[in-house]
């Protein structure tokens, strides 16, 4: 059988996609850690706010999350995957592990909710592993 101009093309794109999905998923793992690291003290300054090093991690932290997101999302509807259950998992598990980050940030300065903070911080690495795991797994 013969394929078309527009199939190769939709072919090409997927394929893009695919290898610009995983290089931003593994930015985002990389991405979590390091965050983690600079958030698991936090600021013992007790400044109203994060310092400018903090801030460019956790802006660019996030950042690589949502491309994450937007390019899973363009290999579901490109590719074979609108019906399995497994990419709306990953989907779900972006949403909370945004939340884990924002508790992260919001408790960054704040000395009394360290252990809040902390617990934020292992929830954004225990799910991003999940959702590592998943993708990998892919039997759902």
């Amino acid at each position: 059988m013969k394929t078309t101009y527009d199939e190769k093309i939709g072919n090409s794109m997927y394929i893009a996609f695919k290898h610009l999905h995983i290089l931003t998923a593994v930015l985002s793992i990389l991405m979590t850690g390091i965050w983690s690291l600079l958030a698991w003290k936090g600021d013992a300054t007790g400044s109203r706010g994060m310092n400018s090093r903090a801030k460019a991690i956790y802006i660019s932290h996030r950042a690589v999350a949502g491309l994450v997101a937007i390019t899973g999302l363009a290999i579901t509807f490109i590719g074979p995957w609108r019906t399995m259950i497994f990419p709306y998992v990953g989907l779900v598990v972006f949403v909370f592990h945004g939340i884990a980050a924002t508790v992260s940030k919001r408790t960054f300065t704040k000395q009394d909710q360290t252990a809040i903070r902390r617990i934020a911080l292992i929830a954004q690495i225990a799910l991003i592993l999940l959702v590592t795991y998943a993708m990998r797994v892919k039997n759902f």
